[in-house]
């Protein structure tokens, strides 16, 4: 069915309480060798309406499962715990999704402490150390622990950055930076939305978007990278690319609320690297926990 303009992507629920699986594939080949890591997680969200335009929004994670050959059951631990921290995060948003405020600050701040003491007794050395230092002055910035949480590929599907008022004319443009598909690296991608009414029975919406690599800043790094890891390339001919950038989002047409997200990325640096992720989050049911 042909979209219906202006379409207004925004949260229209008083209260909402509803269960997610989200799962994070990637595969990652070097020299025709593939290396394959996965993270799946059960959450939950509530979504609270506390006044006009204003909303209260909290996910608490209560499974996560870790599956990576290369990392160690004390790593995948590790990483566990500091994870845990974001289960007190409670932010407070526009009915757009933009964020206000983080709620409860200071109590977040005595959490980030309690859990570095606690680690500290079982994991130390110089990296353990970077990671305690900078959690203490990350959770010390109420707007960057906002934002970092908002735009997280794993929580910003909720409510996310797409809600807005979409004219026909639109050529909606967003920029996302990425960190994950090279080691130390990052790269700048450009998304494009497309907004799809699809109300019939089930009164569904569907926002679709494609990327693309907007410039040659930071090739340098990939670069960098390949020689550090002895991983040939041609100068002249290999470059990185996006092979493939498509995601959509399916919502409720009445509460805008996100029933499926998926994000395939397919990205490449010559014959000898290339790597592949996969987002998905998906709307389940208490039964299916």
């Amino acid at each position: 069915m042909e979209p219906v303009f202006p379409i207004d992507i925004k949260l229209n629920l008083l209260e909402g309480k509803k269960f997610y699986r989200y799962s994070y594939n990637e595969y990652t080949t070097i020299n025709g060798k593939a290396h394959r890591s996965e993270l799946n997680k059960n959450f939950h969200v509530t979504l609270k309406l506390l006044e006009k335009e204003r909303f209260e929004y909290h996910i608490e994670i209560f499974d996560r499962v870790h599956r990576d050959k290369e990392l160690s059951l004390s790593e995948k631990d590790f990483l566990a715990r500091i994870a845990e921290i974001n289960d007190d995060v409670v932010l407070i948003t526009d009915e757009y999704g933009n964020l206000k405020n983080v709620q409860g600050l200071s109590v977040l701040q005595n959490k980030v402490e309690k859990t570095v003491e606690k680690l500290s007794r079982s994991y130390v050395g110089k990296q353990a150390e970077n990671t305690y230092q900078f959690l203490k002055e990350f959770y010390q910035k109420e707007h960057v622990v906002g934002q970092d949480f908002l735009k997280n590929n794993h929580f910003g599907m909720i409510l996310h950055k797409f809600y807005g008022r979409y004219k026909q004319e639109d050529t909606t443009k967003y920029i996302v930076r990425y960190r994950n598909f090279m080691a130390n690296t990052v790269i700048d991608i450009e998304e494009r939305v497309k907004t799809e009414d699809m109300r019939g029975d089930d009164e569904l919406l569907l926002l679709q978007y494609t990327g693309n690599i907007p410039s040659d800043k930071n090739w340098e790094m990939f670069y960098g990278e390949m020689k550090r890891k002895e991983i040939a390339y041609n100068s002249e001919t290999d470059f990185p690319k996006l092979d493939k950038y498509k995601g959509q989002i399916l919502l409720d047409f009445k509460t805008r609320e996100v029933l499926e997200h998926k994000l395939t990325i397919e990205f490449s640096l010559g014959e000898n690297y290339q790597k592949k992720i996969i987002y998905h989050i998906k709307e389940i049911s208490y039964e299916e926990l």
